[in-house]
């Protein structure tokens, strides 16, 4: 027996609550999804009857929802910075607040001059792609150590025709020997292991490497600030993404390793979640 559409919303609301702050919004994304429809074409037809093969499919992704699955794998696709990208357990669904890195990023990177940027642990790629998208006349390289991630990105490169360099790396490792960017950036793992954050929402659906980097939660960011000045020209700039409760402990690492104009940046809730760094120091530079 299948149901009115009206009907089939309320159910999955209903259900979709015990896992989701969004439970109307989920719901109605699905249905839309099953019916090949966008969401508004659901609105005025409350009483229009389901077919039985799209009642069944909706019903199949709800339960599928309470899992928890998120959202973005079971559409296979998410928006970040105004485009569609394929969203796949491979890689970390991306999030508003890494759109902030974005924006600084944006910022460095000179709109009608070359320039090299590298993001290190690419995910689906959104980041390296949408830098390209806005400086078309930038390189850009992207690295990730998982090779699912690298084929969702490649694919998602291809999506958006952004040309990337990318390459299978554990952070900085395989890069080409004497390659220097004028920009690095990241959004590195960064939640301790053991921190209860992990267990809650969405998050033991996604991959855990993209989520913990060990014990501390600060394994990732020290490797990638600690080498950054092996990779950058002077005066290049270094912006990370971090934990709300990491700023002063980056702060110190930046410092530590030749880094001046520190300046973190706090996301849309208000909290610190971005730092951006520059080059003044190169340790390495022989001088």
């Amino acid at each position: 027996m299948s149901e009115q559409i009206g009907t089939a919303l309320r159910w999955g609301r209903d259900r979709i609550s015990a896992c989701s702050e969004t439970a109307r919004l989920d719901a109605e994304l699905l249905l839309a999804f099953c019916l090949d429809k966008p969401r508004s074409y659901i609105y005025g037809r409350p009483e229009q009857e389901l077919s039985e093969s799209c009642w069944q499919k909706y019903q199949e992704l709800v339960q599928k929802r309470l899992e928890p699955t998120p959202i973005a794998y079971l559409l296979g696709r998410r928006e970040f910075y105004s485009m569609e990208f394929a969203a796949t357990p491979a890689a970390l669904v991306p999030r508003p607040e890494t759109e902030l890195l974005v924006e600084l990023a944006l910022e460095q990177i000179p709109i009608e001059a070359t320039c090299r940027v590298c993001d290190l642990g690419t995910g689906s790629g959104i980041i390296a792609i949408t830098l390209k998208k806005q400086r078309p006349l930038t390189s850009v390289y992207a690295t990730d150590v998982d090779p699912d991630c690298l084929v969702l990105a490649r694919a998602n490169a291809v999506r958006h025709g952004a040309e990337i360099e990318f390459i299978e790396s554990d952070w900085y490792q395989q890069l080409p020997r004497g390659m220097v960017f004028d920009l690095i950036v990241s959004n590195p793992p960064y939640i301790a292991a053991n921190h209860p954050f992990l267990a809650q929402g969405d998050l033991p659906a996604e991959p855990e490497l993209a989520l913990t980097p060990g014990t501390t939660g600060l394994e990732a960011l020290e490797q990638i600030v600690s080498h950054a000045r092996d990779y950058l020209v002077s005066g290049g700039y270094l912006i990370v993404e971090h934990g709300y409760d990491q700023q002063a402990t980056v702060a110190d690492l930046l410092k530590a390793h030749g880094f001046g104009e520190i300046r973190c940046v706090t996301d849309y809730n208000g909290l610190p979640r971005t730092s951006l760094a520059k080059l003044v120091e190169n340790l390495n530079s022989g001088a």
